[in-house]
């Protein structure tokens, strides 16, 4: 028990700097994300534990909805067995959150008259009470919601069905612009305007998919199934696990019934990007390249798009690799993409500037920080087709060149990507746990613009 541990020293892990650090800024969503994986509990089931879904609980964790109500930390310091003084508690013995609980053996006295009409009276005022812990928790002192935020919170609403899609027919072709649209935005990194767009889109592409005829299910099942690739891909920049698992299952289900090897493989790679984010490397690796083998055998590869997303198989597959440091593995996959790269040449969604993005991921993953930095550094970054192309160009640099102690080149690459894509710095958890790192690091004050940088795009100090 986490508890015993306690009272004979310092829990192990409110000893991390991490934790330390949190403590001292007050970043109760830091605190609370350390104690959960310690605990080695998913979202999922921490949210279980205090009520929250897990879209919520990652917002909280990631300080995107902060905690201020103090019944409400009590409640999830005696949930999660967090130290009460981290959360500047000082009396956890005030009083309840039920102040008018009769004593237990009273209660065990009562309970075999107690009647049906009693039990629901007691549950409405249970569930009463939670949503009044939650609700203070997101009124009042709450930020306005960001635009990731936003769209997290409608897309959870839509995967739970508490938005019924319309029930009148979508033309195709709006539909089918709307989602031009929307990959357009995701690749310019433009997360405010998609927050606005996603959901509707989903919503749309679900309806049209369950109102369409016969004859037109397939080419309604296609639009639907890109539309889940992107929604899984957003999800997943928001490390929003647990929902991109729907969003991935859902696209599972909507290629198989449009009959498309590309949409196969699309879709193989998106099931593989969220098993191994939730701790399925080697099952991600088997789909990989099983969708891999399948669309050369089914196809021949005889278009640059099947060239492309043949490529793109093997190169995921070569960074799923290098998660689990199977080093050798990496290498030879991404041998073989930048193969499938060069025969695209410069055509296409996937060549061979794209393998050596790869290839700096990799080299990242596995540690190797300065062949990530060499590598970064044989590749311009205006080579890259799109912002969200260049953006992880310049998140895989900064953070290797982090990795190195190279921190003054760190945070000039973390500003060269505000430049090109600012909501993916303002938004994304890589560029703020990297702007901590570095306020962490820099302790003489040697770049004099870091901590302004940081309060520009929203980072807790």
């Amino acid at each position: 028990m986490w508890r015993g541990d306690a009272m004979g020293g310092e829990l192990q892990w409110s000893a991390l700097p991490e934790a330390r650090q949190a403590a001292a800024v007050g970043d109760f969503g830091t605190l609370l994300r350390v104690a959960r994986t310690a605990a080695r509990l998913t979202l999922a089931e921490a949210g279980q534990r205090c009520g929250y879904s897990a879209a919520t609980l990652s917002r909280i964790e990631r300080g995107r909805q902060r905690l201020t109500d103090v019944t409400v930390l009590r409640r999830l310091a005696a949930i999660f067995d967090i130290p009460p003084e981290l959360f500047g508690l000082t009396d956890m013995n005030g009083p309840a959150i039920h102040q008018s609980a009769p004593p237990i053996d009273k209660v065990r006295g009562k309970a075999a008259r107690r009647e049906v009409g009693e039990d629901s009276v007691r549950r409405r005022e249970v569930l009463g009470g939670l949503a009044g812990l939650v609700g203070s928790t997101l009124a009042g002192s709450t930020p306005a919601p960001t635009p990731p935020d936003r769209v997290v919170a409608s897309l959870e609403d839509i995967l739970l069905g508490h938005c019924p899609p319309p029930n009148r027919p979508i033309d195709p072709d709006w539909l089918r612009t709307m989602l031009t649209h929307a990959w357009s935005d995701f690749r310019a990194c433009r997360y405010t305007r998609l927050s606005a767009r996603l959901p509707q889109l989903v919503s749309a592409a679900t309806a049209s998919h369950s109102l369409t005829t016969e004859g037109q299910r397939p080419s309604a099942a296609a639009t639907l199934a890109r539309t889940y690739h992107l929604t899984t891909q957003v999800l997943v920049k928001l490390h929003e696990d647990g929902m991109a698992w729907s969003a991935m299952d859902r696209a599972r289900h909507a290629a198989r019934e449009a009959d498309d090897p590309l949409l196969y493989a699309e879709t193989a790679r998106m099931t593989a990007i969220v098993l191994r984010r939730t701790r399925h490397g080697q099952r991600a690796q088997q789909t990989l390249i099983d969708a891999a083998q399948d669309l050369d055998e089914s196809t021949r590869l005889r278009s640059p798009q099947q060239v492309a997303a043949y490529g793109r198989l093997l190169a995921t597959a070569a960074y799923t690799a290098a998660l689990t440091d199977r080093r050798d593995t990496a290498r030879e996959l991404l041998q073989e993409a930048d193969e499938a790269g060069r025969r695209n040449g410069d055509r296409g969604e996937f060549a061979d500037v794209d393998v050596m993005l790869y290839r700096i991921s990799v080299a990242r993953v596995l540690n190797d920080f300065g062949a990530a930095v060499q590598y970064a550094r044989e590749l311009r970054p205006d080579q890259l087709g799109t912002v969200e192309r260049r953006a992880r160009y310049w998140e895989d640099y900064a953070l290797a060149l982090h990795g190195r102690g190279a921190y003054t080149e760190s945070f000039r690459a973390l500003l060269a990507a505000e430049r090109i894509a600012p909501q993916e710095v303002r938004y994304r958890p890589w560029a703020q746990h990297l702007t901590v790192a570095l306020l962490n690091a820099d302790r003489r004050q040697a770049l004099p613009d870091l901590r302004n940088f940081a309060v520009r795009i929203g980072t807790p100090l």
